[in-house]
C-alpha cells in the first residue's frame, strides 16, 4: 500500500473544521510552487540560458502567474500520483516526484518561456537544461511542498486554532 499525500485539509490534519485549513491549500500550493520555481529559475535562466536581467524578470511575472493559477491542480495531481504509486521507498518517491514534475511542468515551463519573449535558442538551451535536471528538481520540490504542509499543519493550524478559539 502506497503512503498518502500530505494535504492540510486531509482527514489527519489537526481540528480541521476550526481551522478552515481546506481554504488554505491554495495559499500553501501558491507558495510552495512560486518561491521554489523562483529559486530553480535563477540559475537556469540568467547563467545557463544567458538570458538578460529584463527578460527573466518578465518571464518569471509571467511564471507568477501561471504557476499561481497550476499550483493548486499540480499539487492534486501530484497527491493523486503519490497514493496510487508512492510508498514504495527513496527510489520509488524519486521516480513518482520527478515522473509526477516532467509531465505536469515541462509542457507549461515551454509555453512561459515562449509567452516571455525568450527566443527559441534561449528557450531550446533552458527545456533541455530542465530536462537535464528535472530529476534533481522533481523530489526535492515534493520534499519541499510536503515540508511547507507539515509546517502549517504542525505549527500554524493548532496556533490558528487557539486564536479562533
Amino acid at each position: 500500500m502506497s503512503a498518502p499525500a500530505l494535504s492540510p485539509s486531509s482527514p489527519d490534519a489537526p481540528d480541521e473544521k476550526a481551522s478552515g485549513a481546506r481554504r488554505w491549500d491554495f495559499m500553501l500550493d501558491i507558495f510552495a510552487m512560486n518561491s521554489f520555481s523562483w529559486a530553480v529559475a535563477i540559475p537556469i535562466e540568467l547563467v545557463l540560458a544567458g538570458m538578460s536581467w529584463s527578460e527573466h524578470l518578465k518571464v518569471r511575472l509571467m511564471a507568477l502567474v501561471f504557476n499561481t493559477l497550476i499550483a493548486r491542480p499540480f499539487s492534486m495531481y501530484r497527491n493523486w500520483i503519490v497514493n496510487r504509486f508512492g510508498g514504495g521507498g527513496f527510489i520509488n518517491a524519486y521516480l513518482v516526484d520527478t515522473f509526477v514534475f516532467l509531465s505536469f511542468q515541462f509542457p507549461l515551463y515551454m509555453a512561459n518561456m515562449r509567452l516571455g519573449g525568450a527566443s527559441w535558442d534561449e528557450i531550446a538551451t533552458a527545456s533541455i537544461t530542465f530536462m537535464l535536471i528535472a530529476g534533481a528538481l522533481g523530489r526535492p520540490y515534493g520534499i519541499y511542498l510536503d515540508w511547507v504542509r507539515r509546517v502549517w499543519i504542525n505549527t500554524l493550524v493548532p496556533l490558528w486554532s487557539k486564536r479562533a478559539a
